[in-house]
């Protein structure tokens, strides 16, 4: 996997506690469009926001509320793959036009995205569709013109949750940037959430790309809650930059996602050996992020809002240009 950009090499850090969270400045490439002929904030934007720091909490509140056991659908521990195969199921069938087969969202399709991603082997896409059908989160659907097929068909409350989790990054977006805002999705607005969801189909390979660029965050993507462990440890660290980190700061993490203490740890430690995290004294107490680390996090959620500005931006053009219309139907949850 690639480093991170602007990040120095591995092994390059020099063990010292970091006693400033300013970051370096970003790499040039990051002021970049995704996609050079839509006009959306960069990633380079975004991190040189000067409330970027101020919004770090905001981010991870709202987002980690819809990643718990208790909300996630399914009932399952939340993972980079499953949110990303969700959104993907979603996608699919919010793109897809019945005249046109190409469009159909089935298990093969579905397949294809999950490569795209690169977070999940088939067997993990089967085994989450089984969950998800068995607890009403999506139905499979014969078509007439194939009864060989099944339709992945999201239900009504897995739309509902989808909702709740764009409007949580919708809302750190329009904290940063409230003029002119990004009020249908955060309202969760039925009739945007379908039109974002439809464009952002052809967003997959750019989805995939930014992942991949993201080389020092995959390890923790394909970990439970690997990414929120860094976070809490950058929080921490900036709230009081003599903290002292036990495992017991953690405890909240462990009882809402479902994840052990010797998990934890093992987030850490593969932290700590990729130069993210050092430590001083014994144990792993006074546990800090290296410039590296905060680079790489940060870098991570600036490309994550950077993102859903491109595609809000696409789904206001797509609902300005097209006519209200239904794109098949959402199975009514049982």
């Amino acid at each position: 996997m690639p480093h991170t950009s602007g990040s120095p090499p591995a092994g390059a850090t020099d063990g010292r506690t970091v006693r400033s969270l300013d970051p370096s400045p970003p790499d040039p490439s990051l002021f970049q469009r995704f996609i050079p002929e839509i006009a959306h904030r960069t990633s380079g934007e975004i991190l040189t926001h000067p409330d970027f720091a101020a919004m770090r909490p905001r981010y991870v509140a709202g987002t980690m509320a819809c990643y718990e056991i208790a909300s996630f659908p399914g009932g399952w521990q939340s993972a980079a793959y499953r949110v990303a195969i969700i959104s993907a199921i979603i996608c699919l069938h919010a793109a897809w036009d019945p005249t046109d087969r190409a469009t159909w969202p089935t298990l093969a399709r579905l397949k294809e995205a999950g490569a795209t991603f690169g977070l999940s082997s088939p067997r993990q896409i089967d085994d989450l569709i089984a969950r998800l059908v068995e607890t009403n989160y999506v139905v499979l659907e014969r078509p007439d013109a194939d009864g060989r097929l099944r339709l992945l068909v999201p239900t009504d409350k897995l739309l509902a949750w989808d909702r709740v989790l764009l409007s949580s990054y919708y809302g750190v977006l329009q904290n940063l940037y409230p003029d002119p805002g990004y009020a249908p999705a955060v309202a969760r607005d039925p009739t945007f959430h379908l039109a974002q969801r439809r464009v952002s189909v052809g967003m997959f390979h750019v989805i995939g790309r930014f992942i991949a660029r993201n080389g020092d965050i995959v390890p923790f993507l394909q970990m439970y809650q690997g990414f929120q462990v860094l976070m809490r440890v950058i929080l921490m660290r900036e709230a009081d930059a003599e903290a002292t980190i036990r495992d017991g700061d953690f405890s909240d993490i462990m009882a809402r996602f479902g994840v052990s203490r010797s998990h934890v740890r093992n987030i850490l430690a593969t932290a700590e050996a990729g130069g993210l995290l050092t430590h001083d004294g014994r144990g792993r107490k006074h546990l800090a992020p290296t410039p590296r680390g905060l680079a790489a996090v940060d870098r991570f959620i600036a490309d994550t809002l950077a993102s859903h500005d491109m595609t809000y931006r696409m789904a206001l053009a797509s609902l300005g240009a097209e006519p209200a219309r239904s794109l098949g139907t959402s199975a009514t949850a049982a």
